[in-house]
């Protein structure tokens, strides 16, 4: 295990130095420009296994709890298999890929929507960004709006960030690939 000596992370524990290193298989991109009030954080890895998604949302909320500074921060519900009112579940079988969303605990779910109340403004003007990259070419998706790559193999869909926290099943997915 590296200990890490420079910034703001040796002054972390030895523990959460530990959630930080779970990161090192991912990518990040960040373009920030304040004038357009515009923020895009792209995160992503490349993987063998569509299980190791699940995996991917655990490792970011896990390093996301992480404050060094101990300040407040107002939370905003995790997307997905991050939120503990919600299970996502991957499946990729007989060239048919999809992503499904349950609500698991109504009563958290309802909580964690009613804390959204003073992020709402701020959200509202924010999406959230899928963007699905296959071995072979796209044949049929059950959502409108979705747009594709050129070489039809990638996938992209954009929602509108609060409405995905309050409706977790748009991001519902059912993608079938060429043989």
């Amino acid at each position: 295990m590296k200990v890490y000596k420079n910034g703001s992370i040796s002054r972390l524990s030895i523990e959460e130095q530990e959630e930080l290193k779970k990161l090192e298989p991912f990518s990040m991109h960040m373009l920030i420009k304040p004038n357009e009030e515009v923020m895009k954080i792209d995160l992503f890895t490349d993987f063998n296994n569509v299980s190791e998604i699940n995996d991917a949302f655990n490792v970011f909320k896990s390093a996301s709890s992480i404050n060094p500074l101990n300040s407040t921060v107002p939370e905003v519900p995790s997307i997905g298999s991050t939120n503990p009112s919600t299970e996502v579940k991957y499946s990729f079988s007989d060239n048919k890929f999809s992503r499904y969303t349950r609500i698991i605990d109504q009563e958290l779910f309802k909580k964690s929507i009613a804390s959204l109340a003073g992020t709402e403004l701020f959200l509202s003007g924010s999406t959230y960004t899928f963007k699905y990259h296959f071995p072979r070419r796209i044949k049929k998706v059950n959502v409108e709006g979705a747009t594709f790559t050129i070489d039809g193999k990638t996938f992209i869909y954009e929602v509108n960030f609060l409405d995905l926290m309050k409706t977790p099943e748009k991001l519902d997915l059912l993608i079938e690939l060429e043989d």
